[in-house]
Order: C-alpha cells, then sequence, then structure tokens
C-alpha cells in the first residue's frame, strides 16, 4: 500500500523541492563559486570537527585511546588545512566524493524503486528516473573526472531533478490517495 503524506508532509516535501531547484540552479549559473563555496565549508567543518575532538580526547582522556583520539583530530586538522593552502586539490577530491555520493544515492534509489514496486505507486517512476540519472552523472563524474566546476554543475542537474521529484511526488500523493480508497471499497 502506497505512504500516505499528511499535509504538513506533503508541505515540507514540496518546500523541501523547491530549495533543491534553487541549490541545483545556483549550481549551474555559478558553478566555480558553488565549487569554492562547498570547499570553504567542508574546510571550516573539519577545522570545528577538529577541535571538537581534540576537546573530546582530553575530557574522555579516563576512558583510554587518548593517542588514538588525538591523532584523528589532528588528521582532521591537517585535511582542513589542506583545503585551505591547497583549494585545487581539494576541488578534485570534492568532485570525486561527489561522484560516488551520486552513484550512492542511484543505487539506493532504484533499490527503493524495486522495493516499492509492488505497490503499484505511479510515483516510484520517478525513484528509478532519478536514481539512472544519478548513475549516469555520478558515472560521468568518476570515470571521467571532470574538473571541479563541472562536477557542480552535473550536481546542480540532480538538484534540480531531484527537487522536481519533491514536488511531483508530493503532488501526486492526492491522487494516490484516491486510488487507496477505491481500492479499499
Amino acid at each position: 500500500m502506497p505512504s500516505v503524506l499528511t499535509e504538513r508532509q506533503k508541505y515540507g516535501s514540496t518546500t523541501l523541492g523547491v530549495f533543491l531547484i534553487l541549490l541545483g540552479a545556483i549550481a549551474l549559473l555559478v558553478p566555480f563559486f558553488a565549487a569554492l563555496l562547498v570547499i570553504r565549508i567542508l574546510m571550516w567543518l573539519l577545522l570545528f570537527a577538529a577541535i571538537e575532538q581534540l576537546i573530546y580526547a582530553f575530557q574522555t582522556r579516563s576512558e583510554g585511546g587518548l593517542f588514538l583520539k588525538v591523532l584523528l583530530g589532528v588528521l582532521y586538522a591537517v585535511a582542513g588545512g589542506l583545503l585551505l593552502s591547497r583549494p585545487v586539490s581539494g576541488a578534485i577530491a570534492v568532485t570525486a566524493v561527489i561522484g560516488f555520493l551520486l552513484i550512492a544515492d542511484g543505487i539506493t534509489e532504484i533499490a527503493l524503486g524495486v522495493q516499492l514496486r509492488r505497490t503499484y505507486d505511479p510515483r516510484i517512476v520517478w525513484l528509478f528516473a532519478g536514481g539512472i540519472l544519478s548513475l549516469v552523472l555520478g558515472g560521468l563524474i568518476v570515470f571521467e573526472l571532470p574538473q571541479g566546476v563541472m562536477a557542480v554543475e552535473l550536481l546542480g542537474i540532480r538538484l534540480i531533478f531531484k527537487g522536481i521529484e519533491h514536488i511531483v511526488r508530493s503532488s501526486m500523493s492526492a491522487k494516490t490517495e484516491h486510488i487507496v480508497e477505491r481500492k479499499a471499497a
């Protein structure tokens, strides 16, 4: 039986869809800025993770493993510092991560579509289409390994499609509810 979304869930899914479309448009219109922004955010996240890890290491030193916890904090700091000092190399690494993320997203969406195919929910077509698109874009990124800017553009395409997918699937939920009610009667 297809899942029936509440009005709040439909609104949330539609809002998320619009947000994803906006992010995708930004990635397509200003790919260089988007790539730099991703690298900068990742750099700061790694530096904050390093600080947190070091604080955690010393707060829990009585548990043991202080050396490994400090080492992990230092590794976070080094990774963040490398992104700061070598943003081009960071862009290459981020490109590979985006490619593998898209491949994982594609596999997950296709697997979910296969799992839900018995429900005869018309919305699963969007899962398969999105999954295939993710696999193709992820494969292009990983096996062709374009420069960071092009990878951001490909990610932008996927974000726009994902946003449209959310909006369409949430609007189709109302139609699916009627089908479920007719089958139940």
